[in-house]
């Protein structure tokens, strides 16, 4: 006969196994051209796009060709930018992208750098990030500042549903951080993942159920 202990021994270890089916599953990457690598416009270059462009949409914000010298920050960009391209969050402007969610949790990451000094427009900005409207966090930006990573883990998201990821400059003035290497992954367990846990689980409650009816007919 079981006892209570090898009882709680068994659901611990068939949760313990649970955990690590979850744990395996393969993160998806639900966010598109987050290296703004696209369209490619050219070293030295910069545009202001009216409408949504390669799965970003851009309001009051640019997409800028790093390589070479740029009227954003002069002969060289800050260090660490990731591919030839990034996002510059200006003033007030906005960029933000719309994606479907896959679990229920979602890994977060990105690198914020701030526009060189130049007097009449200058990289101290702060921004904020949310999801849906939703505030994540609040971040700055220093003139001259090179690239830097971030990241945040958000909980209890609907899989399947719609979020929209937002970065929002906060300066009133002519400043500037600079967006790159927009990352969101998620994942949910596998099929054979999920039928292994409830067999697991279900194999608990009959030992339970069993247990029961002894324990009653002693």
């Amino acid at each position: 006969m079981l006892t209570q202990t090898h009882i709680r021994s068994l659901v611990a270890a068939v949760a313990l196994g649970a955990a690590a089916l979850a744990g395996s599953a393969q993160a998806a990457e639900l966010i598109v051209n987050g290296s703004f690598e696209a369209p490619a416009i050219g070293g030295g270059n910069y545009t202001y796009p009216a409408t949504t462009l390669d799965s970003w949409t851009y309001s009051g914000s640019a997409l800028v060709g790093a390589t070479g010298a740029n009227a954003w920050y002069g002969n060289a960009p800050p260090a660490g930018q990731d591919g030839d391209q990034f996002a510059a969050l200006q003033s007030t402007g906005t960029l933000s992208q719309t994606f479907t969610m896959l679990g229920s949790t979602l890994d977060l990451s990105w690198l914020d750098a701030g526009r060189p000094s130049f007097g009449c427009c200058n990289g101290d900005q702060s921004y904020q990030v949310t999801l849906n409207g939703d505030l994540l966090g609040s971040y700055s930006t220093t003139s001259g500042e090179a690239f830097s990573a971030h990241d945040l883990v958000v909980h209890g998201l609907n899989n399947g549903g719609s979020y929209t990821l937002t970065f929002t400059g906060q300066a009133t003035s002519d400043e500037t951080s600079f967006i790159d290497n927009v990352s969101g992954t998620g994942a949910v367990p596998e099929p054979a993942a999920w039928a292994l846990m409830i067999l697991g689980f279900g194999g608990v409650g009959a030992v339970l159920r069993g247990q029961r009816r002894v324990f009653a007919a002693v």
